[in-house]
């Protein structure tokens, strides 16, 4: 018979634990999980391991007594997502577990004997055979072993917070039947005074179990005891008719009968001697022997791997005792694979750090955490931190997910945190991302566990980072060939650098934050606005300015999707977002407008590539010209982002599309900071028709039922811990104006990393 040691395998390093709170361990140590919805999607997917459970009934687990929320199906994904990432953390590369994605769920892979309840399933069934083969010890010490493996309860700390599932209480039967097999082998060896304790506490919890109760019964009798043995009938007996109305079994009654008439054959020890016809599985209570002899081979072989396994001090921990006959670790291994590097730093301005050091520091210093904590909620890996500097590998199954992940979250710290357009001694982040193979030195010994990676690829990201530009993100040609689907790169770096610039493809605003609150009367405004240029067939233009943090972007994103949503005929919508690296193309503006030409409706004059001038000759129309033609046929909304980033040439052009030179149901909407108008204070000045919004910050009761709306919607994806480390940054609803614009201009950061899309290569 195979050893403890053995039967798990050295190759086991990491074990799942069920039988009481769920814990993974791997070399000797926990894990740290997530978030209850988190756990309870561990703990669910390993009561059925390698088998497919379906997405609802996942679902129906996560939310036993209350009804899912409409977020429910998202939610779940986000855990497999953040699951996932734990486990692909863990585990050695191309091994189990994996959590896959298989209709009609998820299915957990994994090797059954790194799962304590499955561990303890195959000891029992083992313990069963032993009994049967007439080797009680054996069976003692195989039983023992399997109840050794319970710390309590069946996922206590999930029970702990009210999520039960029957599965779960079918378990715990098993460890009643193997706690009462235990027993009945210990008693065959005579060890009848060794565990009176132990059944008469189990009788006290299991008060209607026949079985247990004769068991008690039998040992108290051999112990001296008839008249408590006697009584421990009675009161059974009572209980059973009063609480079910029904009588002891034949079984027990016939073990009272022989109890007093003192049967001999209770007493009298002969191995293979039957005490009587016992219910299931207590069939053969067969009669004690002290000179019963195991198999000393099986008995020497199981005992001492369980006693080293199950060491009193450390009751809690599966650990993995040193063998003289199991190999050492593997040595240290070195391959090559491809990955991809992030590259991020958050800086603040040489002003700032005059004013009141500490305060940076402390700045940095949260922001740093977060920084991590969305590496490491994307998938991804803090590899090494140095002053203001992250670096972030990113090594799951698909190197297109790699990319796409590294880049996306590039992006969204920037977008979060970088203010170097409002302020130059603020907080500024450059980033950049690279993808390529990487030398992976890694040491599996238990002791350490480590794996570090080097190459080429990471010489030449130190080498290019000084030359970015603070509020720019790079990525090398490989990701952006991965990402081009993912992100737009308006722009080379620069002629001599093999480097891409990379900006959002969306201009939407990056969290929903629903309901829309506080901005009623600036809606209301867009909405007359757009009314009038629509029944005056005259261009409109509209500056809406604010700090960042007040909501410019999602009032934009509000008012057009308010347009987009309305029954025909709704306007031709036109949504644009400017960075330092991407202007407004006239011609692209033009070109996308002939795109959506069939659905606006036959423009005849740009049927043709020209247009008369009075004297008759020919000439090429003006973008502006075409835009306003078209306009003249059916409404036109232009949607502009961060126009305070724009340059000279797609300011001139927006000014030029707001004039009235020419008619045209036209309606443009352009979104910048406050220190706009200060740069250009005769803007829109020369337009008849031209319109400045002011946003001032939310307001602190606005601020409060947003942030309850997110944490009701997105607060399960969300750790507790993140929620304290952002509001320590950015402070509370309640602080001051210019910090809760700060606070909601960071928001997209805490909220944004938990809206990756869940699904990669390893599902």
């Amino acid at each position: 018979m195979k050893s403890d040691r053995q039967e798990f395998g050295e190759k086991f390093m990491m074990q799942f634990r069920v039988l009481g709170p769920l814990e993974i361990i791997r070399n000797d140590e926990r894990a740290i999980l997530g978030g209850v919805k988190q756990r309870a999607l561990l703990g669910r997917l390993l009561l059925e391991p390698n088998q497919v459970v379906a997405t609802s009934r996942l679902v129906e687990s996560l939310w036993p007594d209350d009804e899912p929320p409409v977020t429910a199906r998202k939610i779940l994904q986000n855990s497999v997502w953040s699951l996932r990432s734990i486990l692909t953390a863990l585990r050695a590369r191309d091994s189990l577990p994996v959590l896959v994605t298989q209709s009609p769920g998820y299915m957990l892979s994994v090797d059954p004997d790194t799962v304590d309840i499955h561990v303890f399933h195959r000891r029992l069934e083992l313990g069963r055979k032993r009994m049967a083969e007439g080797f009680p010890a054996d069976a003692a010490a195989i039983l023992r072993g399997a109840l050794d493996l319970w710390r309590g309860q069946v996922l206590a700390d999930l029970a702990e917070v009210g999520i039960v599932w029957p599965e779960a209480s079918v378990v715990e039967n098993s460890r009643i039947d193997a706690q009462e097999l235990f027993f009945e082998a210990e008693l065959e060896c005579g060890h009848h005074r060794e565990v009176l304790a132990g059944i008469e506490k189990m009788a006290e919890t299991e008060p209607v179990r026949e079985r247990t109760r004769g068991l008690l019964m039998l040992a108290l009798y051999r112990s001296g005891r008839q008249t408590e043995a006697l009584n421990v009938y009675n009161r059974t007996r009572v209980e059973l008719v009063d609480n079910f109305g029904l009588e002891p079994g034949p079984w027990l009654r016939n073990l009272q009968q022989r109890i007093l008439s003192h049967d001999p054959a209770l007493s009298d020890f002969h191995p293979g001697t039957v005490a009587g016809d016992g219910p299931e599985p207590f069939r053969n209570t067969i009669e004690l022997s002290p000179r019963i002899v195991p198999d000393p081979r099986i008995v020497a072989d199981l005992r001492r791997p369980f006693e080293a396994e199950f060491a009193p001090d450390v009751p809690d921990v599966l650990s993995v005792p040193s063998w003289p006959d199991v190999a050492p670790p593997p040595p240290t291994l070195s391959h090559r694979r491809e990955a991809s590097v992030m590259m991020v730093r958050a800086h603040v301005g040489s002003g700032a750090c005059t004013a009141d050091p500490g305060e940076v520091d402390e700045l940095l210093e949260g922001v740093h955490t977060l920084v991590r904590m969305g590496i490491e909620c994307c998938g991804g890996e803090v590899l090494a931190s140095v002053g203001s500097a992250t670096i972030a590998l990113f090594d799951l199954e698909d190197s297109r997910e790699n990319a796409s992940r590294a880049t996306q979250l590039a992006l969204l710290l920037r977008d979060s945190l970088d203010v170097s357009e409002e302020n130059t001694h603020g907080l500024t982040i450059r980033a950049m991302v690279a993808t390529g193979d990487m030398q992976w030195h890694s040491d599996s010994s238990p002791q350490k566990g480590q794996v570090s990676v080097n190459g080429t690829l990471l010489d030449q990201c130190w080498e290019t980072f000084p030359k970015i530009p603070v509020g720019m993100i790079w990525v090398c040609d490989r990701t952006r060939s991965l990402t081009a689907d993912q992100a737009s790169y308006p722009a080379v770096a620069g002629a001599d650098l093999p480097y891409w610039v990379a900006e959002s493809r969306t201009a939407d605003y990056p969290v929903d934050t629903k309901p829309f609150m506080d901005r009623e009367h600036e809606m209301d405004i867009l909405q007359r606005m757009f009314e009038r240029a629509e029944q005056h067939g005259m261009p409109h233009l509209v500056t809406v300015l604010g700090d960042h943090g007040t909501g410019k972007s999602r009032l934009l994103g509000e008012f057009c999707r308010l347009f987009a949503e309305k029954d025909q005929p709704a306007p031709v919508i036109l949504r644009y977002r400017v960075s330092r690296s991407v202007s407004i193309d006239p011609d692209a503006v033009v070109a996308e407008l002939r795109l959506l030409y069939h659905e606006v409706g036959p423009v005849s004059r740009f049927e043709q590539a020209g247009q008369g001038d009075p004297d008759g000759e020919q000439r090429t129309p003006e973008p502006e010209d075409i835009v306003h033609e078209f306009a003249q046929k059916h409404p036109i909304i232009v949607s502009v982002d961060d126009l305070h980033l724009a340059d000279e040439a797609t300011l001139a052009f927006i000014e030029k599309l707001g004039s009235c030179s020419q008619p045209g149901m036209l309606l443009i909407v352009a979104c910048a900071n406050k220190d706009f108008h200060r740069r250009y204070p005769q803007w829109g000045w020369s337009q008849p028709n031209s319109t400045r919004i002011l946003l001032e910050p939310l307001s602190v009761d606005a601020v409060a039922r947003l942030f309850k709306n997110l944490i009701d919607t997105v607060g399960e994806c969300i750790p507790e811990s993140t929620w304290r480390v952002f509001h320590h940054v950015f402070g509370s609803p309640d602080v001051t104006s210019d910090k809760r614009a700060r606070l909601l201009r960071a928001l997209p950061l805490v909220v944004g990393t938990n809206s990756f899309p869940e699904e990669h290569a390893a599902g």
